[in-house]
């Protein structure tokens, strides 16, 4: 080892050739061997004091900041005890203790096992199950180094996660330094493409002061299989880093969360059935519960979905004519501007406990064209019948912070306005003034008689599998709703058959089970029909009536409703009335 200490040389040092193979460079040089030179060049025209070191050996070495010398990544001073290394061999190799030994013989160059800086951490199977994580506190990978863990996947694990979390105290990752986690089958990782098999996917909204990286893979993932994997973990390229790993095994998708339960199929594959509220592969996501007619405003963020759930509507509601309007509208300061296409999206989805809106499977969809512009999806009675409703705000643009406004407005009508006798609540039904009763608050109880001639009353038939409408009908000085006038409005799913005609109206009857599809004529059908009548002169109550005899027997004025709020996702009243009264209905 050669050392100059003190060395003054005329003109500003900051040079540095090893080995340079002439006799003179025109600077200060000293001879190394046979016909080698080592030299150090000034430049400028301030003279400058330097020290130098320069050594000469077999295997790599290096030289610490405050200059002691090393071989194999272990200080040449240092006893046998503390050297990484054994020897080194005729071509150049450190012979690297364990567990800086290589774990196979052929492993990709500049991972650091030719110096014994890389080191292999082997984790036993019983050091790691389903039932039992591996973690590992204050680890350290050195500066351009890498830290390996070893460990062993199976038949009966479905799914792997390893977690790095940089510990409080690192310095790791500043100075535009890096930090990164590679997974490998068979050998260690490394960085370059083609090196690794899984590494931790870009988060869009993962903050600067977000220090953990996960990396995950399970049985369903192209790349899964059992045998020996590796992790490995690679330093910064200006200072150690000290992190906490962890290792988890699971028996289905982040083993549900907490959230749910782990199914096994008859077909090998394994899913969670979560628990009521929660959903997602994972059970990791949570929906939350709207309020009607409340706005939710959140401001600026980054996030890819936000979900909510629709409040359940009452069943008696869902028997009268209410609809539900949900609208959203958003800002964002980001981005947005003309040029980017993309837009955020409102999403809504009918569907079970265990699958949220996407972009890729919703029920109906409408693009936020404008910012702080209100955009609104409709839903009528049969739409809400069908069941559980969810709704995602979607930001496909996650590098833009965005911020919204969400609203479910429910919206109610009464049969007949409540005739001016009562008000219509939020679930459609007529809340009667005093001295008046019924479905429509058309009896008049102080006049002593059971009901007003030509009013309707609805009575829900859940044993019939309808809603009967009766006609008040009067007899002298007695007026009362016989089942011998009942009209029957059938469920989603059945139809009517034997009815018969008395007056101008079906009555009676029984509703069947449909043998497929939907029963019923559809909107488009029913206005078509309507619009023929008119045009050929028809009275609006004949119009119908002639539908009726012409073959659409099935069809009662709440069917008919049913159907023109399915169609357009929303009830004309006003048509309905006019058509109810022009009939006698």
């Amino acid at each position: 080892m050669l050392i100059l200490e003190g060395h003054v040389l005329p003109r500003l040092a900051g040079h540095v050739v090893l080995p340079v193979l002439c006799p003179c460079c025109a600077a200060d040089c000293c001879l190394l061997g046979s016909g080698a030179y080592l030299c150090v060049k000034g430049y400028g025209s301030t003279a400058t004091t330097y020290a130098l070191r320069a050594d000469y050996t077999r295997c790599p070495s290096d030289f610490t900041d405050d200059g002691q010398e090393m071989m194999c990544s272990s200080l040449v001073s240092a006893p046998e005890s503390g050297k990484r290394y054994t020897g080194c061999s005729a071509d150049g190799m450190c012979t690297c203790k364990p567990p800086y030994q290589k774990p196979l013989p052929e492993v990709y160059e500049g991972l650091g096992f030719e110096e014994c800086s890389a080191r292999v951490t082997p984790i036993g199977d019983t050091e790691l199950t389903i039932a039992k994580p591996f973690v590992k506190e204050h680890e350290l990978v050195e500066t351009r180094g890498w830290s390996f863990y070893e460990f062993n996947v199976t038949d009966q694990d479905f799914q792997v996660v390893v977690n790095v979390a940089e510990e409080e105290d690192s310095a790791c990752g500043e100075a535009s330094g890096y930090f990164e986690v590679f997974l490998k089958y068979g050998q260690p990782p490394g960085w370059h493409y083609g090196q690794w098999d899984f590494r931790q996917a870009y988060q869009y909204y993962q903050t600067e002061e977000d220090k953990d990286q996960e990396v995950k893979f399970d049985a369903q993932t192209d790349g899964f299989q059992t045998g020996t994997w590796f992790a490995g973990v690679e330093g910064d390229d200006h200072s150690d880093c000290k992190y906490t790993i962890t290792i988890n095994k699971f028996e289905c998708p982040l083993n549900c969360s907490g959230r749910g339960t782990c199914v096994h199929a008859s077909n090998g594959t394994r899913f969670c059935d979560c628990q009521q509220g929660f959903f997602g592969r994972e059970c990791a996501n949570e929906a939350l519960a709207l309020e009607y007619n409340k706005a939710v405003m959140k401001a600026e963020a980054l996030f890819e979905y936000d979900y909510y759930s629709l409040p359940e509507v009452a069943s008696a509601a869902l028997q009268n004519t209410v609809e539900v309007k949900v609208q959203a509208s958003f800002s964002s300061a980001d981005g947005y501007s003309d040029w980017v296409s993309a837009r955020p999206e409102l999403l809504l989805l009918k569907g079970d406990n265990a699958i949220e809106p996407t972009t890729a499977n919703y029920t109906y969809k409408h693009i936020l064209e404008v910012q702080n512009t209100m955009y609104e999806i409709g839903l009528g009675p049969s739409q809400l019948k069908e069941g559980l409703w969810r709704i995602a705000i979607y930001n496909p643009m996650r590098l833009y912070q965005i911020g919204y406004k969400l609203t479910a407005v429910k919206l109610a009508h009464c049969l007949n306005d409540c005739n001016g006798h009562g008000s219509c609540d939020d679930n459609g039904t007529c809340q009667c003034n005093s001295n008046w009763a019924g479905g429509d608050c058309s009896v008049n109880q102080a006049s002593g008689g059971g009901c007003q001639e030509g009013s309707h009353k609805s009575t829900a038939m859940p044993g019939k599998h309808a809603i009967g409408y009766s006609t008040c009908e009067c007899s002298g000085s007695t007026c009362e709703y016989t089942d011998s006038n009942t009209q029957l409005a059938c469920d989603e799913g059945y139809t009517i058959q034997g009815s018969q005609k008395v007056g101008n109206k079906y009555v009676g009857g029984t509703c069947v089970k449909s043998s497929g599809g939907k029963s019923g004529t559809s909107a488009v059908g029913v206005f078509l029909w309507v619009l023929c009548s008119i045009l050929l002169s028809f009275t609006v109550g004949g119009a119908l009536l002639w539908l009726q005899q012409a073959g659409f027997l099935s069809m009662t004025w709440e069917n008919i409703r049913n159907r023109i709020t399915r169609g357009r996702g929303a009830l004309d009243e006003s048509l309905y009335h006019e058509l109810s009264m022009d009939t006698g209905f």
